[in-house]
């Protein structure tokens, strides 16, 4: 099932490289949950999804639309709540979670999300032409088979991911690596979940050594000396499997 958000962050083509290492019947607890494109492509095709979350936003969103995902799209499609002014949509950034009905946030999060040049809720810059009859055809009617939304009420991801139930496999679809060096004080929006890549390899490495696990990431060449001792997947930009770094995009880190 594809989803109707759009995720720039998590942009990701490896999913048939990734159910070869997480076969049908599989339960699957997925962290730092978005967009949902892997989450779902995994969940229609026999594998067992539980997707967290630590924003809550996010939680709400998603559960609006596996219960009533027409609704959304009703108020959406109403006339009174179209707007194509960049100055509305700047306040709206600020603005969409204090609306009282969280179908209303609910549909405002996927046109903010649709909008934003970034594909993000809270910030982003305007573009007008994003919001498209497919994105709104696939929310319409959305259906989440073998899949299960957890809003983790601790929000320090690594914190959930050591306590991880029930789970054969434990998927991290990262994004893009960064250093950390300037996420303390910085302004975040209230969407946004961010990961300590080096805690992050601390935890797996140490408390989660003898769990199955599994990373994502846009690659990079100190992900790949970071976890140099693991199984390492490259991937080409066709989501085909690459032997040259070079060529690649994406990284499979696997402990299996």
């Amino acid at each position: 099932m594809k989803s109707p958000l759009k995720d720039l962050t998590r942009d990701f083509n490896c999913l048939n490289l990734l159910k070869q290492k997480m076969p049908a019947g599989s339960v699957i607890h997925s962290y730092l949950f978005y967009g949902g494109e892997l989450e779902f492509g995994l969940s229609s095709d026999q594998r067992f999804v539980c997707a967290h979350t630590t924003k809550y936003v996010i939680y709400e969103f998603w559960n609006c639309v596996l219960k009533n995902p027409r609704h959304i799209y009703e108020i959406i499609s109403a006339e009174a709540f179209s707007f194509e002014n960049e100055n509305m949509f700047a306040i709206l950034q600020e603005q969409w979670p204090y609306y009282k009905d969280p179908y209303v946030r609910s549909a405002l999060f996927f046109l903010l999300n649709r909008y934003s040049d970034e594909g993000l809720i809270s910030t982003g810059k305007m573009e007008k032409n994003s919001l498209n009859p497919l994105c709104l055809a696939t929310l319409r009617s959305f259906k989440a088979p073998n899949f299960h939304l957890q809003h983790d009420s601790e929000s320090d991801t690594l914190a959930n991911i050591k306590v991880a139930t029930n789970a054969d496999y434990i998927l991290l679809p990262v994004g893009s690596f960064n250093y950390n060096l300037f996420d303390h004080g910085k302004n975040q929006g209230f969407e946004i979940e961010n990961i300590n890549h080096k805690e992050l390899h601390a935890v797996l490495t140490t408390t989660l050594q003898d769990r199955k696990w599994a990373l994502i990431y846009h690659y990079h060449p100190q992900v790949a000396n970071l976890y140099q001792d693991y199984d390492l997947t490259l991937i080409d930009k066709h989501g085909r499997h690459t032997n040259s770094a070079d060529n690649a995009k994406e990284i499979i880190i696997a402990n299996f």
